[in-house]
């Protein structure tokens, strides 16, 4: 039996494994996460991988989605900022619901309430630019949120040639900024009738495009404590079991 391909992370458009709940929880905590109070996180990602994310969730909140695409004709471009208006909506109609809710929470208790502690505090903002390349991708979040000093993490999210291109490092805004990579490792292992836990492979047609993380090929491996300094939560490198899938968070960083 032939193992899942090396790198693999893609089959017909979408995941090759069945939604992994800890995994799905871990990206958007991590990619919504600022680093620093008044800060927003980018995610960056090619057409079809924003195609990808369910109609109803994108553009993701908190997040700057950045959209890469060759379209000419602004489709693409009217769309996703149609679907941000949307999502702001939608995001502010739940904001004010729970604001009510909270002020009449706070008049029906007996416990004195302040109304700075009723306040909420400054979110993350939820905004989506749409863009032909990877170079002006990381220009336009230099030149706006990053000159006000409101630009977060970016993170690269894909499809397979966006990764590609963010590897090679070539773009005037990613030389200025460490190469990294947290990945996921996925591995099948179902029991079988007779109690014995095999290996099982997952079919694959789209893979990341660096498949050796070796000192030869520019790159080193971090360790469970650089990975959790990165992420801002802990991250153990140990493998862990989510039904038939075992998982293991690794990072690699790029080699100046």
């Amino acid at each position: 039996m032939k193992p899942t391909p090396v790198s693999g992370i893609g089959l017909n458009g979408t995941l090759p494994w069945p939604r992994i709940k800890a995994d799905m929880s871990f990206f958007a905590r991590v990619t919504s996460r600022p680093p620093v109070k008044g800060t927003t996180n980018a995610i960056i990602m090619g057409r079809k991988t924003y195609d990808s994310v369910p109609k109803h969730l994108r553009p993701l909140g908190k997040r700057i989605s950045v959209v890469i695409t060759r379209d000419q004709t602004g489709s693409v471009r009217e769309g996703v900022l149609q679907e941000l208006e949307a999502r702001k909506a939608k995001m502010a109609a739940t904001a004010k619901a729970k604001a009510e809710a909270a002020s009449e929470f706070a008049t029906t208790t007996t416990t004195t309430t302040t109304a700075s502690e009723l306040e909420p505090e400054a979110e993350p903002a939820t905004d989506a630019i749409v863009t032909p390349s990877l170079d002006d991708a990381l220009e336009q979040l230099d030149s706006t949120y990053g000159a006000k000093g409101k630009l977060g993490k970016v993170f690269v999210i894909g499809g397979a040639e966006i990764y590609g291109a963010s590897l090679r490092g070539d773009s005037v805004g990613l030389k200025k900024r460490p190469i990294r990579i947290v990945m996921t490792n996925v591995v099948r292992k179902p029991v079988g009738e007779d109690g014995k836990v095999v290996e099982e492979p997952f079919e694959c047609d789209t893979f990341f495009p660096e498949d050796q993380f070796t000192v030869e090929k520019g790159w080193r491996s971090a360790s469970s404590d650089e990975v959790t300094e990165w992420v801002g939560e802990e991250v153990s490198g140990e493998w862990t079991r989510e039904g038939e899938v075992e998982v293991q968070m690794v990072g690699f960083e790029k080699l100046k």
